[in-house]
């Protein structure tokens, strides 16, 4: 006689839990549309797993639960085939039927082409094998949605002579966050404005004293510069460390554990030693600034690593010293040519008209330049995500020199034409662009991991916060 077999049916959210969020990280988890999965929990009945194992039955249950979603098994009269096919539906193809509630299958019905999943790989949930899911990030913000709060935060700003500028910051960085997705669920700001403004202070103060300290004396300007290169370290720490503790995930904030003495010597001896080798150890110089930066931040107890040889950054800079050499020798070549034919064909006069000969040399320097930015950027990126990890999960990235390229340069294009008011549609274009070819491939169970973390951040308790609380940075 065969064991008895269950099916996994869909009751609704478990107490405790807030509504969308159940039914966002049901529908990243099993690859489907939002309004899909609206639309199957306002159901009365859905049979998310058919014909399982009492065993199977629970660990559906449980790995549901940990959702937030409620499920329970329900004995089924005939046995059928046990299958570990993805969990999909499409809502729309079957409507409830009055007295039976929606009972279609989540496992029978076909995933509509239109459905764009936050990862590629499935992951049976109960399989007890390590496993890869790779979650996209995903960037849900629109320009003029961001264009009225960018507006505005400009007006209040000049209004108030720039006090407003630290709430200005706190609600653009929710809005980025908040529009911030991977794996269901996105991620959030929480710095007061008050200790941004304290910052903003101390920073403008610093700039006057700077500023005046030329028209004293050359002297104090010297001293006053040193000084402001002592402070540099402990600024970029405490900014750095402010932004971590106020950006969180899952109810989890980021920290930053970096000491000053280490950022005095990436930020301050690393440059310097950079230049006095002619640019020679410039590579050392960014990989040492990403370890420190990458290294000392931790989601909850858990640190990011960052780790590459330095022979990546060595390549970048290759390509940067050949590319530019042999772009300023033809560039070079082809001036001189124009210049030559334009002062020939003016018989030995200059003819102003040739030199119109030379406008697309001067956008070809245009576009080289913002070619070589769009490498260093889309290089740098690269190496870094493609190099972090947090835990065994590792971040992945694909940034592409023509399609960022494409990007600044149209940016560009719209800020000169709209004399700057494309400058929100361009932010919100730019964190469309870094989300979207971003990622974290996962292995296990990331709720699982995420919730360890949720019991150590509660349990180790951060201790009361210092009096220097404060962002510096602009």
């Amino acid at each position: 006689m065969s064991d008895p077999q269950f099916d996994v049916v869909l009751k609704g959210i478990l107490p405790g839990f807030e509504s969308h969020q159940v039914q966002t990280g049901f529908a990243a988890l099993f690859s489907l549309d939002e309004d899909k999965v609206a639309r199957l929990f306002a159901a009365k009945r859905a049979v998310l797993k058919s014909g399982v194992s009492q065993e199977i039955a629970d660990k559906y249950i449980a790995r549901l639960a940990a959702l937030g979603v409620d499920a329970i098994a329900e004995a089924r009269a005939v046995d059928i085939p046990l299958s570990l096919e993805p969990m999909v539906t499409s809502a729309e193809q079957q409507e409830p039927e009055q007295g039976q509630g929606f009972s279609q299958s989540l496992e029978s019905a076909p995933l509509q082409a239109s459905v764009k999943p936050s990862y590629s790989t499935y992951s049976d949930p109960v399989s007890d094998q390590p496993t890869k899911q790779r979650h996209q990030f995903v960037f849900k913000g629109r320009g003029f949605e961001y264009f009225k709060i960018w507006i505005v935060n400009i007006l209040l700003s000049i209004v108030t002579l720039g006090i407003y500028s630290a709430w200005a910051k706190v609600r653009n960085k929710q809005y980025f966050y908040g529009n911030t997705r991977i794996a269901g669920s996105t991620f959030e700001y929480t710095a007061e404005p008050i200790k941004i403004l304290k910052g903003r202070v101390i920073a403008f103060l610093l700039y006057i004293a700077l500023s005046f300290s030329g028209h004293i004396s050359p002297l104090l300007s010297l001293v006053m510069a040193l000084l402001f290169l002592a402070f540099l370290p402990w600024i970029i720490v405490a900014s750095l460390r402010f932004n971590a503790r106020h950006t969180t995930y899952r109810n989890i904030a980021f920290r930053f554990n970096g000491s000053v003495g280490g950022a005095l010597a990436v930020f301050v001896g690393w440059p310097l030693l950079g230049i006095l080798s002619f640019g020679l150890l410039f590579p050392f110089v960014w990989k040492k600034q990403a370890a420190y930066v990458t290294n000392n931040h931790s989601y909850g107890a858990e640190p990011f690593n960052f780790d590459v040889h330095v022979k990546e950054y060595y390549m970048m800079l290759l390509v940067l010293i050949g590319g530019s050499i042999a772009f300023f020798v033809v560039f070079a070549m082809l001036v001189g040519g124009a210049a030559m034919g334009a002062i020939l064909t003016g018989g030995g006069d200059i003819n102003p008209a040739a030199f119109l000969s030379m406008i697309p040399l001067v956008l070809l320097y245009i576009a080289f330049y913002f070619a070589l930015g769009a490498y260093v950027v889309v290089t740098m990126a690269n190496i870094h995500w493609n190099n972090t990890k947090l835990d065994d999960h590792q971040f992945t990235s694909n940034w592409s020199v023509f399609s960022y390229m494409g990007l600044i340069v149209t940016n560009t294009l719209g800020i000169l034409l709209t004399l700057g008011l494309f400058v929100p549609f361009a932010k919100v274009r730019a964190a469309a662009y870094k989300a979207g070819h971003t990622a974290l491939v996962v292995s296990g169970d990331l709720d699982g991991f995420i919730a360890d973390k949720l019991e150590e951040s509660n349990s180790l308790a951060e201790g009361v916060h210092d009096i220097f609380d404060i962002d510096i940075s602009i």
